[in-house]
């Protein structure tokens, strides 16, 4: 009765209700980086490949990082400069700015306020133009140790990484020669900081950069753009199903729940982000899948409460995240429960209570307060108002 194919069909259903407050961006299906206003979903896409992630769905984040695409409000030093507006940037507009050098230590850098013990994540985009192609990235001051973190501009690669203890993390290819690079740090005290692009050789070069961001948390989401010395917020992605939509399509004594999904690079383990939940009103019945759930071996979960008491509970790890993809199936009944991902192994339980007073679903995310983002992207919702088949199970996940 239901087949959302967010990747696919890149719509949502009318009987979804989504909301975001904010600003945000995605990719599209050039590759190109697209800001949206809040209330718009996003239906994102690989920038390499093109191919279309689904619908992504994300924590709230806050960009503190002033002047994102203005390199020209930052202070240069050792015979920098910058030059504004010089090169297209990862939107497709004229909005990259250079970063210019005649030496080793010439550089550009912005600073802004920390908090102790808070950790964050600063990224940002930058494209190789001429020279030396080495740029090294400094995160220090009062606020934490300097890191010194070197990437050659021209591949992506990571060159060199030392000083305070910074993680770097994945770096993402964009089109025309751009790279999204991150690095998360904790900050020791409560002051300010700064993230600075310094040039590594004598040589005459230039660096393209654009779009940079700092957050909080452990790994980079999609770009927030700040346009001054403001701060800018983008709302948590609210994705529900609830009242007549809900029960016309629900059936309270059997089911069989297929999703598919993937996170954002370098979402970490301990995060327990929700791939959907279907519940009460109380939310101590629920049937939800999980990911990266600490508790259990850090693979999607599937669980099904009754009076917040356990049912039903499946954690294979046969193949947790062997795919690009991670594809599970929930299929529940009185006293007959199922469960499997990726065509692995099933799990089987044929004792437990299933609740027949579910009214609303959350997905990629938990409802009805949120919180718990699945900071991914949700390909494809199938729902089937009866219980299939153990084989079929395997077969759909496959």
């Amino acid at each position: 009765t239901l087949d959302f194919n967010f990747a696919s069909e890149k719509k949502l259903d009318p009987r979804i209700t989504y909301q975001r407050t904010g600003i945000a961006s995605f990719i599209d299906e050039f590759g190109l980086v697209k800001i949206v206003s809040e209330n718009a979903p996003r239906f994102d896409h690989d920038p390499t490949t093109r191919e279309c992630k689904g619908l992504l769905i994300e924590e709230s984040r806050t960009n503190i990082h002033p002047y994102s695409q203005d390199l020209s409000n930052w202070t240069v030093e050792s015979g920098g400069s910058v030059t504004a507006n010089t090169h297209i940037s990862p939107a497709g507009d004229l909005t990259a700015d250079s970063i210019n050098g005649t030496q080793s230590g010439s550089s550009a850098y912005d600073t802004f306020g920390l908090t102790s013990g808070t950790t964050y994540t600063f990224s940002f985009f930058m494209k190789y133009v001429s020279g030396n192609q080495n740029i090294l990235i400094s995160i220090g001051d009062a606020a934490l140790t300097r890191s010194n973190t070197t990437f050659n501009t021209s591949t992506g690669a990571l060159v060199s990484n030392g000083g305070g203890t910074a993680t770097v993390n994945d770096v993402v290819a964009f089109p025309n020669g751009w790279y999204r690079y991150s690095i998360t740090r904790t900050a020791t005290s409560s002051s300010s900081a700064f993230i600075d692009f310094n040039h590594t050789s004598s040589t005459a070069s230039v660096v393209a950069v654009w779009g940079a961001q700092v957050e909080e948390g452990t790994f980079a989401t999609s770009y927030i753009p700040t346009v001054d010395n403001t701060d800018i917020t983008r709302g948590a992605d609210v994705v529900d199903i609830d009242g007549e939509d809900f029960t016309d399509f629900y059936n309270q004594t059997e089911s069989t729940i297929i999703s598919s999904h993937t996170l954002l690079p370098n979402v970490p383990n301990a995060e327990n982000v929700y791939v959907y939940q279907i519940q009460d009103a109380s939310t101590n019945n629920v049937i939800r899948v999980v990911d990266k759930n600490s508790s259990y071996s850090n693979v999607a979960t599937g669980l099904v409460l009754n009076g917040g008491s356990s049912q039903f509970h499946f954690n294979n790890t046969t193949d947790s995240y062997t795919k690009d993809k991670v594809l599970v199936a929930l299929s529940v009944k009185q006293d007959d429960f199922a469960g499997c991902h990726n065509g692995g192994d099933l799990s089987l339980d044929n004792s437990g209570t299933l609740p027949t007073n579910f009214n609303a679903l959350g997905i990629g995310r938990y409802p009805p307060t949120g919180g718990f983002e699945l900071n991914g992207h949700i390909q494809r919702f199938i729902y089937y108002p009866k219980q299939l088949s153990d084989s079929q199970l395997k077969t759909l996940t496959s």
